[in-house]
């Protein structure tokens, strides 16, 4: 049955109707040739993804060839196919296929729907993890069916551009706010979340409003209910000149069911020109609101300097008393980027450090952290770390070649000291007053190493064929070294 479905969508991927405007889809962002466009735009916004695209763009980037073009087409249609199949020497498999629709109305609304089933069979480590959580990394609850995990998995969107410099935006999917491989802002590394969004692009600038439905498991137990959060963020991105750009970051998360009542969409919050911090604060403090700012540099054509700075609570005497006091919470972030790396056409390069502080992105209660599904919604890594990423990435013809270098030092707490390393750790829970200082708690060391060759068979499907592997290098202060190597062949599309 489900393999008869991937030949039906083989199929349905043949019928191709114009479409004019809408999302690319977000899991095809880290395309480098696609990203070097949006790049070498100088009145382009980078940091916000997914990106806009219309029909016309969608043919130069993926060569689609629609069986129905013209001007005045006022309905437009594109279906094309989720297909993708990995193994490796471990006997863990995944597999998720699916069907993925862009739809179009008289230009100015558009419509797109991703719905696809996974299936994994996990390797023995995986399915303790499973037990435990219920949780699929980056997707969702699942269905924990031993051998096989299963989970079906809905994302889409109706976008609809009001004016000229005004668009909404309603649906379940993620987002990305940053210009580097990692966010400390928002990124796409939580569960799929229903949301309603707000765009104004104005002169230089374009302003983001959205408002974000959580949900978490209820008491961290995947076998009750799910308790819902909610979250409003505002995200402003200002071109000064062709080379700097710098950006404002501010979201509130509170819980929709606590003591005082049934709170559901805060009215408080709605308004989407205030500042959080003194609205939150008349309200008495109940809520976790944390702000940043960042920017990007173009030095050269094509290379760019980029940098976040975070800042969930502190106090400045604090801070100069040097006694690492629990309450300082923020991180930062810094790093280059090009597209011509040594000169060289399509050869793509990336150097990043992360640090956040320990505590940073917790709160009282796990139903107002900045995490969606008992994921993050920032850094995977949570808090108290210290993370440097070297990203190497060539296409030539149809070949690509993907080289990830990651390397990350964290602080780890137990059940007695409470690190702030875990956001869903209330931080209230075992902590110290000071000594709180960055990597404090059971040090952990890691190297990740990733690489992979791709072949592209189909363009329009972004079907590839790839071979890679990976290796990990874990040196814990208590439980010493471990290594783990993975060897992986597959066909991917596009993986959501």
């Amino acid at each position: 049955m489900k393999f008869n479905l991937f030949f039906i969508l083989l199929f349905i991927s043949c019928f191709q109707l114009q479409a004019q405007y809408f999302y690319y889809p977000y899991s095809l962002q880290d395309d480098k040739r696609l990203e070097e466009k949006v790049y070498g735009n100088v009145k382009g916004h980078t940091s916000i993804k997914p990106y806009m695209l219309n029909f016309s763009q969608w043919i130069i980037q993926d060569s689609v060839k629609p069986l129905v073009s013209g001007k005045d087409t006022s309905i437009s249609i594109l279906v094309k196919p989720v297909i993708n199949s990995l193994f490796n020497q471990h006997v863990e498999q995944m597999h998720h296929y699916g069907l993925s629709l862009y739809a179009t109305v008289f230009k100015k609304l558009s419509l797109t729907v991703n719905v696809s089933e996974w299936m994994v069979k996990p390797t023995d480590e995986q399915n303790q993890t499973a037990d435990s959580t219920g949780m699929l990394s980056h997707v969702g609850e699942i269905n924990a069916d031993h051998p096989y995990w299963y989970k079906t998995s809905f994302m889409g969107n109706l976008y609809w551009q009001t004016l000229p410099y005004l668009s909404f935006d309603v649906g379940v999917g993620k987002h990305f706010l940053g210009d580097g491989y990692r966010s400390l802002f928002l990124s796409d590394n939580a569960s799929p979340y229903p949301y309603l969004k707000g765009t104004v692009k104005i002169w230089k600038i374009e302003y983001l409003i959205l408002y974000g439905f959580l949900n978490e498991p209820k008491n961290l137990s995947f076998t009750m209910p799910e308790q819902r959060k909610n979250c409003t963020l505002h995200y402003l991105s200002w071109n000064i000149n062709k080379r700097l750009n710098i950006n404002a970051f501010e979201t509130v998360i509170w819980q929709v069911h606590d003591s005082i009542g049934n709170r559901g969409i805060d009215v408080n919050y709605l308004n989407p020109i205030i500042f959080f911090r003194p609205v939150e604060y008349s309200l008495g403090s109940p809520d976790n609101v944390i702000m940043g700012a960042g920017l990007r540099y173009r030095i050269f054509k094509h290379t760019h300097l980029y940098g976040q700075l975070l800042i969930d609570e502190f106090k400045l005497s604090e801070i100069k008393a040097q006694k690492g006091w629990w309450g300082n919470k923020f991180g930062g972030q810094a790093g280059i980027k090009t597209y011509r790396l040594f000169n060289v056409s399509q050869l793509f390069g990336l150097l990043e450090c992360n640090v956040v502080r320990p505590f940073t992105y917790a709160h009282s209660n796990y139903l107002s952290n900045w995490g969606n599904m008992h994921e993050p919604m920032a850094s995977p890594l949570g808090a108290n770390f210290l993370e440097v990423i070297a990203q190497i990435n060539y296409t030539i013809k149809r070949w690509n070649i993907l080289g990830i270098v990651r390397y990350y030092k964290s602080g780890k707490g137990n059940a007695d000291t409470n690190a702030g390393d875990n956001i869903y750790r209330s931080y209230n829970d075992n902590r110290t007053e000071y000594g709180n200082y960055l990597l404090v708690g059971n040090k952990q060391n890691v190297w990740c190493m990733d690489v992979g060759i791709y072949y592209l068979l189909n363009k329009p499907m972004h079907l590839k064929a790839f071979i890679g592997g990976s290796y990990q290098i874990i040196n814990d202060e208590i439980a010493g070294q471990s290594e783990h190597g993975y060897i992986k062949v597959g066909i991917v599309t596009n993986l959501n």
